[in-house]
Parts: structure tokens; C-alpha cells; sequence
């Protein structure tokens, strides 16, 4: 392994984890302009329809410094029009970098197979070198290509005898401040979040991510059969935008309870089991949204499961028994069909344990 390849493609990484969670539909993606074995630019993607990562590196140094430099990026360079910005291979080109070094190959047909022969025929050298903390980083980015569907991750707290809440489903804290940050830290990297009525009635939660004092809001999307949450729901002031997926029988009347937010209303089929939950994930596919974080309750938990909508879970087993008469997270003997453990990490008093499902 080339050492200095990977130092560089891993310093681009971090870039690019900047704003992880904030560039969708767009894939995050850092770059790092090297020149006599120097970095003399960084640069990342801030958003969609701001500079790319190439474009925000090439523009921070002098015409002159950037001829003759090698750029290092996490993702394949575009070369396409079909977006909000011109294709990076042309500054490249023009700006006279003559190496380019990517770690991850973009699955968008529009960038695989034609950026590499852009650049090769304007005299640039094109180099795949795959790392796997960068395959790791774009792995959500390549199922979203592949089903057009959001790499979706379901959090769900329990204690030691399994159980999510108290008697009559009282909402009980769970777990501690270490958990709670390691909640909005998966928040934040995410493009949105989804959770159900049931989970807004019960407790009432913000859904925003609250990290060192900042507040970042996030798109909410929620499973709202009958349209049961209520206008006084904190959500509707702590979030971003949101969508509520509903019976196709629920009324214009119904949905005019809500006029006073900007909320997107959309019907959805429903079949013996509730809404069609392969329906609601298509449609949040095609909104653009790559990574999904979901917070609801146990028999949601299962349903996606057992739809398999899950790529992802983290499981909190806090250190507390609440006996009988309590509210069980699961009802099903096989709660994580067709899961593989991936890790486990202790978090303050608690414990985490990661989840993954194959195939994606």
C-alpha cells in the first residue's frame, strides 16, 4: 500500500465527513490539491448546488500553483451536466492538474466509465485507489444508487428484561447522557429522520440534533395512518420540513388542521398491516434521501424488519429491569431476522450493540 495515497485520501475524508448529513441528494466528498509533496488547498462539499469538493480545493490557490499539482478526492470526479453545477473534469482540465487520485468510483452510470477517459485523453492521469474506510464511508451512497432507497438505520432503546416503556407504554428515560449524545451524533449525520404518531403522542420528542450547544434540524418524515399528532407536537417547531405518509381516505378537511405548518401530505396505499412501508421508503428514495435514521417504537422496529427496510440498528441495553406489566420492545420471537452483529461499545452506563443486514 502506498502510504502517501492513503494519507492523502484519508485527510480528504475527514473532509468530507464535515458535512456528512447536510449534502443530499448529493454524496459528500473531500479533495486535497498536493503539489512537491505538499498540500497546498483542501477543499469539501458543502452542499447541493454549492462548489464540489474539486472545485472549492482548485479555486482556494493561484492558476499558477495549481498546474503541475496532483488532486486527491474521495469520490470519482463528475463530468456530467445534469445537475446545478458545471463538471469538475473541465476546471480540472483547464487548471492544469496532471494526476488525479479517487478513492470510491461514483455508481451514478452518468460519472463510472466516462470521467477516467475525460481526463486520460486531455493528458491527465486517473487512478482508482480504493480504501476501505472510504468504501465504508460511500456505502450508503451505492445502495441509494442501487434500489433507490435510502440506507436506512433504526435506533431503539431497551432494557436488561427487553422492555422499551412502562406500564400502559409510559414513556420511562432509558439510557444515559453518553447514549443520548451518540443518538444526536447519528442524527446529525444523517440526510433525515422518520417515526411514527405513536411515537410523537407518546413522547413528544424534538428530533433535532443538540450537539455542543448547536441546534441542527433535520427533515422529518412520519407514519401517520389517521392523522393523530397533534398540532401541538414539538416537531413542527424543531425540525426542518415535514412529510406526513396517510390513509388515502384521509380528507382535505383532516389535513387543514395542520395549515398553519408547511407540511407535505402524502397518501399512501395501505394493506392488512398498515401503510405500504416499501411505498413510504420509495417515495423518501426518490425525495433524494440517502441516509435515513429511524426513531419508533418496537413494533415498527419489526415491521421494517420484516419488510427488509433495515441496513442498520443500534440496540441500547441500559442497565435497568422493569419487571412485569411493562411494555415489551418485542413480540415476535425473531426480532432481528436475518441480522449479523457488527460491533458492540459501551456507552456511559449502557451498552451499544450495531446490527447489520446483508445484501446491500
Amino acid at each position: 500500500m502506498n502510504i502517501s495515497v492513503t494519507h492523502y485520501l484519508e485527510a480528504a475524508l475527514k473532509l468530507a465527513e464535515i458535512r456528512k448529513g447536510f449534502c443530499a441528494p448529493n454524496p459528500c466528498v473531500g479533495a486535497i490539491l498536493v503539489k512537491n509533496n505538499q498540500i497546498i488547498a483542501k477543499g469539501y462539499h458543502h452542499a447541493s448546488g454549492s462548489p464540489h469538493a474539486e472545485v472549492d480545493a482548485i479555486s482556494k490557490v493561484d492558476p499558477s500553483n495549481a498546474s503541475g499539482a496532483v488532486l486527491y478526492v474521495t469520490l470519482q470526479p463528475c463530468c456530467h451536466t445534469a445537475k446545478k453545477t458545471p463538471p469538475c473534469t473541465d476546471l480540472i482540465i483547464k487548471s492544469g492538474i496532471v494526476k488525479v487520485i479517487y478513492g470510491f468510483r461514483d455508481p451514478n452510470p452518468a460519472v463510472n466509465g466516462h470521467t477516467d477517459k475525460i481526463l486520460q485523453t486531455a493528458g491527465i492521469e486517473c487512478t482508482h485507489y480504493p480504501i476501505t474506510l472510504i468504501d465504508n464511508f460511500y456505502a450508503s451512497y451505492a445502495y441509494w444508487w442501487k434500489h433507490k432507497r435510502p440506507f436506512t438505520t433504526a435506533k431503539l432503546a431497551m432494557t436488561l428484561d427487553g422492555k422499551i416503556a412502562g406500564r400502559n407504554g409510559k414513556r420511562i428515560q432509558l439510557t444515559g447522557n453518553t447514549a443520548q449524545k451518540f443518538t444526536h451524533q447519528q442524527r446529525k449525520y444523517t440526510d433525515a429522520i422518520l417515526t411514527t404518531a405513536k411515537t410523537i403522542v407518546v413522547d413528544d420528542p424534538l428530533l433535532n440534533c443538540r450537539i455542543d450547544d448547536i441546534i441542527y434540524k433535520k427533515s422529518l418524515y412520519i407514519i401517520d395512518t389517521y392523522l393523530r399528532i397533534p398540532i401541538s407536537a414539538n416537531v413542527f417547531n424543531s425540525t426542518e420540513k415535514i412529510t406526513i405518509f396517510h390513509n388515502p381516505q384521509i380528507s382535505k378537511k383532516e389535513q387543514d388542521r395542520f395549515q398553519k405548518y408547511a407540511i407535505r401530505f402524502i397518501p399512501i396505499k395501505a394493506n392488512n398491516n398498515g401503510l405500504d412501508l416499501l411505498e413510504i421508503f420509495n417515495q423518501i428514495g426518490q425525495d433524494g434521501i440517502i441516509d435515513l435514521w429511524v426513531e419508533a417504537g418496537g413494533k415498527s422496529f419489526q415491521a421494517f424488519v420484516q419488510n427488509s427496510l433495515l441496513q442498520r440498528a443500534f440496540i441500547y441495553v441500559a442497565p435497568q429491569w422493569l419487571g412485569e406489566n411493562t411494555q415489551l420492545a418485542f413480540s415476535v420471537p425473531d426480532p432481528l431476522k436475518g441480522a449479523i452483529w457488527a460491533n458492540s461499545t459501551i456507552l456511559g452506563k449502557d451498552s451499544c450493540f450495531e446490527f447489520k443486514w446483508s445484501g446491500y
